[in-house]
């Protein structure tokens, strides 16, 4: 995964709330996957790598499951049948499984989607800049800006 993607990930995580952090978990999960397939051809280490970290996104969200609720239990299964998958592709060196993860996550992702378009909650970190896209543009893209509020103090408070 490039820098520029882990901070746009960074940036989106500290303004987001719960249902939208499922969201970009996901998303890190895919972009995992595209460097798996991206370092599929040369093996070795990077394709190792990315499946780990891909397990590792999953292995997060199994682990955050609540088992009080109904889903949970419908989401385990899902999540622990990517994981294998995940497995296979690293064990065997194969692209199916990935392919086979993908598609299970796909339909998941697209429902977290669509809860977390309807979620109006507030966002799960507090004290963070606000980030504002458009005061100016670059030559060729969209500059964002974080500015701190006025006299708040994102500090430790004693």
């Amino acid at each position: 995964m490039t820098d520029e993607k882990k901070k746009e990930f960074t940036r989106r995580l500290t303004q987001c709330n719960s249902s939208e952090m499922i969201v970009i978990e996901y998303d890190i999960f895919f972009s995992y996957l595209d460097d798996a397939l991206e370092a599929f051809e040369l093996g070795g280490e990077p394709f190792k790598q990315a499946i780990r970290h891909a397990d590792a996104v999953l292995k997060n969200l199994q682990d955050s499951l609540n088992f009080k609720y109904e889903l949970a239990n419908e989401l385990y299964p899902l999540y622990n049948y990517s994981r294998r998958q995940l497995a296979l592709a690293q064990a065997a060196h194969k692209k199916k499984p990935i392919s086979n993860a993908r598609n299970v996550m796909n339909k998941l992702y697209d429902a977290f989607s669509q809860i977390a378009k309807e979620d109006t909650s507030e966002p799960v970190m507090r004290n963070t800049q606000t980030v504002y896209a458009g005061y100016t543009y670059g030559r060729n893209c969209l500059n964002e800006a974080a500015f701190d509020e006025a006299g708040s103090s994102r500090g430790f408070l004693a």
